[in-house]
């Protein structure tokens, strides 16, 4: 599950976008569901609002968004194939947070690239009748590398995975032929518990943290 992360304002590796220099944006060190967000739509650079509420819900006010969604579930749930058959997405994530189950709780980890350069995640998105646009995150089993904080990841894409993700390719071939072999490029680390609080956003939440014992 990925209920957090942070998007930097680097883009050095979002160069195939079309729209990448008419658009502007905050860095944000500790982005949660319902925030609006850049995603890569059509090679284009959008703002959409993470969660997506499912359209045959009546009553949003006591329901949470879908903010992941499985890959195991993409071909098996009727909430998800029409998406996952025409409306594929790419979300740059700078890093990502989990939460290990110790016994004083929770601890947070902070993810991100071994080289610090952005992520893609894959993502699927809908259109609203308002004009907004709402996505949510993949998510797959948390390569053996990385699987010691929490058994599920964002579904992070390699070059060769995002022009699988995006291709005209029928959906059951997207879904084979998607590698799951990341886990090599990424690093974690503890961070402070300050990112628990969703209105806390700054720079100390990305940088490693060790509490002191006492």
């Amino acid at each position: 599950m990925c209920g957090r992360y942070y998007f930097s304002i680097d883009l050095g590796n979002l160069s195939f976008v079309d729209n990448i220099d008419a658009f502007s944006f905050e860095e944000n060190f500790n982005i949660s569901p319902q925030t609006s967000v850049p995603v890569v739509i059509d090679n284009k650079l959008k703002e959409c609002t993470w969660g997506y509420y499912p359209q045959w819900l009546k009553d949003q006010s006591n329901s949470r968004p879908l903010f992941n969604t499985r890959f195991e579930s993409l071909l098996e749930k009727k909430t998800f194939i029409s998406a996952f058959k025409k409306s594929r997405c790419l979300v740059p994530i700078s890093g990502w947070y989990e939460w290990k189950i110790v016994d004083e709780g929770k601890q947070p980890y902070f993810f991100k690239n071994k080289n610090d350069e952005n992520l893609l995640a894959a993502g699927l998105y809908w259109d609203r009748s308002d004009g907004t646009t709402e996505f949510t995150i993949i998510t797959t089993a948390a390569p053996v590398e990385i699987n010691e904080v929490h058994d599920r990841s964002p579904l992070i894409l390699d070059d060769v995975s995002t022009g699988v993700w995006l291709s005209d390719d029928e959906p059951e071939d997207i879904h084979s032929d998607i590698s799951h072999d990341f886990g090599n490029r990424i690093e974690f680390y503890q961070v402070s518990k300050s990112v628990n609080n969703p209105k806390n956003n700054n720079e100390e939440l990305i940088k490693e943290f060790m509490e002191l014992p006492f």
